[in-house]
């Protein structure tokens, strides 16, 4: 009898592609997660996931990206590698690294270049049902969102937003229906699988359920932006899936049948988007005012730009200057309020990182959307490329009248969808020379090694900063400022370029009467996040030093901000009446009670009230401010002095 042949262990490395893809999808996962114990709790819990899961994909996927010493460079990984430096390089206020957002960007681009060496390994040994891991993953989030966007229509799940119902996991609609656009494509590749095996039938039925479901929540978020982003996903994904083309040339095989259609088809989306403008028109309207105050942010500085996610800074004083300057119109003036985002990734984009950055990132989203697609390729790719080009679609449709950058599951799709092209369009280019390809993954892996190390020294300050933030925001509602001041203190060291716990630290400072703290704080703060209270505390805390012209100036830019509001008014009637400024004080009363309200409260009848009793006191024995009142020469005087004064 023959000994028994010796044991042969398999090669660990047939594994690995499967282990890779296996890791990317459980990142997709980071969408539910809330963290309840942490400030912010929808954003903070998903990027502290997706960063200590970076944590775990980053060492395997850089094993496979240095293995794979022959893969060739693609255009467009060096797009997004140029796109990623140029972020680097315009920077902003304070350190780039020190920036919330920057802190999962530079993750998303880390993670599309591990991935699309993964993707390009397992397309290379033609593992290509492997790709359904990430698209299954995607799916089951999709879906398990909508299931709880349904759940919070019925009241039988909590609600993260004060105004709006339907959220999912996010702290808004706009990213909760921007992330079930980006996911619906995936779920469309699950539809698309022959159902001769069990495992494709169940993950057929999953992209169905999925499918389903997303359309049925999708119109409770409202979301305009959204409505043309799931459209666009279908017409891509039916480009792709059914080759309408084809039937199209059989159908239009008439000259009549051509100018019937040349005509009714554009027609009919001129009367779709009329629709979708009219059915929130405010909201529009208000889009095209952020647009033209974003223009002048950019104008400021076309080329490097403020920096990276500035906007927040930039956009509040911007929107003072255009008013102040006498522009807009009497609806612009009753649209305008506290902004934060541009509602246009493009305009954004310039705005924060020069005309350059925004040529980057279209050049990244154009080529990745219409380069040639390789022969002969199988089914598999084809539907693959399909599905990523949808989801892309989506997101830049979605990204021209929203914020998608701003949400991590979003931006995470984006890159995702980016790697999987990258990877299917790498396996038809050329070699490239041993030279060539080092220039190329060097900083790549550089990159990867020095965001690792960032994330395992800064997640456990980050995570212990946001806790205290959330503590000292509990201390506050209940008054206890001096317990606040302590956490607020102690956060302070990680959380000293964060603009708006900055503002809420001074804002409990203030409640202490520590004004000279709190001016140094909102100074600080102003460099990173700005908004109408943000020069309505700068004002509050100045008048409270006696500094009455400073507190002037700043309760100006407020009503130059939001001339529709109210308070920043009434803030500076209070002003002149205290400081004996007789004619200002009448001439600002007389302002609002003849101010058009745009929402009629309780609070404006009790400002309207007020300004009555300060006309009287101001007026009385004085029968030549009477005449002057009658004429409406106060009215006019209040009108000059909010467009013109200090500016």
């Amino acid at each position: 009898m023959n000994p028994a042949a010796p044991y042969q262990p398999k090669n660990l490395l047939q594994y690995l592609p499967g282990i890779e893809l296996v890791l990317f999808a459980v990142v997709f996962f980071s969408v539910l997660v809330v963290a309840d114990d942490l400030h912010d709790p929808n954003r903070t819990g998903k990027f502290f996931f997706f960063a200590q899961w970076m944590l775990l994909i980053i060492p395997v996927g850089l094993f496979t990206f240095i293995r794979n010493r022959k893969q060739p460079l693609d255009r467009l990984s060096l797009l997004v590698l140029v796109w990623g430096g140029w972020i680097l390089i315009c920077g902003k206020t304070g350190g780039i690294w020190h920036d919330e957002i920057f802190f999962w960007f530079a993750g998303c681009i880390v993670f599309f270049f591990l991935a699309s060496s993964a993707l390009a390994d397992i397309l290379r040994k033609g593992q290509l049902k492997l790709l359904l891991i990430p698209a299954l993953a995607i799916t089951l989030v999709a879906a398990a969102e909508a299931v709880l966007g349904l759940l919070q229509l019925y009241g039988k799940y909590r609600i993260f937003h004060g105004t709006f119902k339907v959220t999912g996991t996010f702290f808004n609609p706009a990213p909760y229906a921007g992330f079930l656009v980006a996911s619906f494509p995936w779920a469309l590749l699950l539809t698309s699988l022959k159902k001769k095996k069990l495992l494709n039938l169940i993950m057929y039925w999953c992209g169905f359920v999925s499918v389903l479901l997303v359309i049925v929540i999708l119109p409770s978020t409202r979301s305009r932006a959204a409505y043309l982003g799931l459209a666009t996903v279908v017409l891509v994904w039916l480009f792709y899936r059914y080759k309408p083309l084809l039937y199209l040339k059989c159908i239009l095989n008439t000259k009549l049948r051509r100018r019937l259609a040349y005509t009714f088809v554009p027609l009919t989306f001129l009367i779709l988007f009329t629709g979708l403008y009219l059915f929130k028109k405010d909201s529009a309207d208000g889009r095209l005012l952020i647009w033209k105050v974003a223009v002048q942010t950019i104008k400021e500085k076309p080329l490097t730009g403020h920096g990276f996610n500035t906007a927040q800074a930039t956009l509040a004083p911007a929107q003072a200057a255009y008013f102040a300057n006498g522009n807009g119109s009497e609806s612009e003036k009753m649209l305008a309020g506290s902004v934060r985002w541009v509602f246009n990734e493009p305009l954004q984009a310039a705005s924060e990182t020069g005309l350059p950055g925004a040529l980057l990132l279209l050049l990244v989203t154009g080529y990745a959307l219409f380069f040639k697609i390789p022969k002969p390729i199988s089914r598999m790719q084809y539907l693959s490329i399909g599905a990523a080009r949808a989801s892309l679609a989506g997101i830049a449709v979605f990204g021209f009248f929203s914020y998608p950058f701003y949400s991590l599951p979003v931006t995470l799709l984006f890159f995702y969808a980016l790697a999987v092209l990258a990877a299917i369009k790498a396996g038809t280019v050329k070699r490239q020379r041993q030279f060539t390809l080092i220039a190329f993954k060097t900083p790549v892996v550089i990159a990867a090694l020095l965001l690792a190390g960032f994330y395992l020294l800064q997640i456990p300050k980050l995570k212990k900063a946001y806790w205290l933030w959330d503590e000292a925001n509990s201390l506050y509602q209940i008054n206890a400022y001096s317990a606040a001041t302590e956490s607020f203190a102690e956060a302070y060291l990680v959380l000293q370029y964060n603009g708006l716990f900055l503002q809420q630290y001074a804002k409990n400072q203030v409640m202490q009467n520590q004004y000279e703290e709190a001016v140094i704080l909102l100074y600080e703060a102003g460099n990173y996040y700005k908004d109408e209270f943000s020069f309505i505390a700068l004002g509050d805390v100045y008048k409270a030093l006696n500094q009455n012209r400073k507190a002037e100036t700043q309760y100006q830019l407020a009503a130059n901000m939001v001339p529709h509001k109210f308070y920043p008014l009434y803030l500076l009637a209070k002003l002149y009446n205290e400081t004996g400024q007789k004619d200002k004080a009448v001439a600002f009363a007389w302002q609002l009670l003849n101010k058009e309200v745009k929402v009629p409260s309780k609070a404006i009848e009790e400002i309207k009230e007020e300004m009555r009793e300060v006309i009287n006191s101001n007026t009385i024995g004085s029968n030549e401010i009477h005449e002057e009142i009658k004429k409406g020469k106060y009215y006019a005087y209040s009108s000059i002095l909010i467009k013109q004064q200090f500016w």
